[in-house]
């Protein structure tokens, strides 16, 4: 029994090392390919024996550890690059330029998006001033998990306009997002910023199945000013230099929390983030007259961006949607509500 007992840790420490080298098999060193997957399974297949028939468990064990040390300073030696055959939506990086209260943004995507053949990435460069800076939303895109979203963040500029920035994967060509293909070497980070119509039109008109709900976030000056300096600083380091993207440890949401480390507050609904709205609700960040399901059910805002005017586009979505207007008007009548969507 005594002998089962200290065995024990060291299968179920073999088995996350054997499963986690056969998946960078497969994905890195065999770029997914169907040579790669005989190679994983025919490493499965060899752990699994030497456990059966190489007794006692500490044998086999102590070789394997061996064996993956050499295997994991291979991966670590494999580099992210700039330099890949890129999607088209993601080709281009941003940078920010900041001269006193001139903002130079590059590379902001400005899409008009039809049908996914026909849609040509546009980008621009585009002119703010901090002095304008008056305000932040959040974009929280769901796709029917409740335990992962995709935050996004519009920064108001007033009169000089809105723009959005998003951390996703930077794709390349041919790619869709895979968590298992994001805990391995295989696609970079990136920020994307863009124009709002573009981000929100992309998920509620181009993509299908998505829900996209906008919030007003609360906060003051200070904070919106140093929160906009750390996407800024972050956006210019990337540019600067690439990074592998992970969909647990570095990915939409944990990247927040990297460049604001140092005021903002850990909770674990930040690394399984399907109910980051919920999170930012409970620390007063967001409006706190409804309660958070009537807001969230009134933040949806997919109807009414479609619906809405090219020119104009932000005030108009805000004005239309009760959530975000955080009242509701006597004289509206409120549509019925099903789940999350109006109808």
């Amino acid at each position: 029994m005594g002998s089962t007992l200290l065995a024990l840790p060291i299968y179920l420490t073999a088995v996350v090392l054997v499963l986690w080298t056969a998946g960078a098999i497969f994905f890195d060193a065999a770029q997914g390919s169907r040579k790669g997957a005989v190679l994983a399974l025919a490493w499965v297949v060899f752990a699994l024996v030497a456990f059966i028939y190489w007794q006692p468990a500490w044998k086999p064990f102590l070789l394997f550890v061996l064996f993956e040390c050499a295997f994991v300073w291979w991966w670590l030696s494999q580099q992210p690059s700039h330099f890949r055959e890129w999607d088209r939506n993601f080709n281009r990086l941003p940078s920010i330029a900041i001269d006193g209260d001139v903002i130079t943004m590059d590379g902001v995507r400005n899409t008009e998006y039809q049908l996914a053949p026909e849609s040509t990435p546009q980008y621009e460069t585009r002119i703010y001033h901090l002095s304008n800076l008056r305000g932040a939303d959040l974009l929280i895109l769901n796709w029917g998990s409740s335990w992962m979203c995709h935050p996004m963040f519009v920064f108001d500029f007033g009169s000089d306009g809105r723009v959005c920035v998003s951390i996703e994967v930077r794709y390349r060509v041919g790619q869709t997002y895979s968590l298992l293909r994001s805990l391995y070497r295989q696609q970079e980070l990136m920020f994307v910023v863009s124009d709002e119509r573009d981000a929100i039109l992309r998920r509620t008109k181009w993509l299908e199945g998505l829900d996209l709900y906008l919030y007003r976030v609360h906060t003051d000056a200070l904070t919106l000013r140093r929160f906009f300096f750390e996407y800024a600083n972050s956006i210019n380091a990337l540019a600067a230099r690439p990074r592998w993207y992970h969909g647990l440890t570095t990915n939409c949401t944990t990247s927040i929390y990297a460049q604001g480390r140092g005021h903002i507050k850990w909770d674990r609904r930040m690394l399984f983030n399907g109910a980051l709205d919920r999170l930012m609700y409970d620390r007063q960040l967001l409006a706190q007259d409804l309660p958070f399901e009537k807001l969230k059910q009134t933040s949806w805002v997919n109807d009414v961006a479609n619906a809405a005017p090219a020119d104009n586009f932000g005030d108009y979505i805000r004005r239309e949607l009760v959530g975000y207007r955080q009242r509701i008007d006597p004289n509206y009548l409120e549509p019925e509500i099903h789940g999350g969507r109006q109808s």
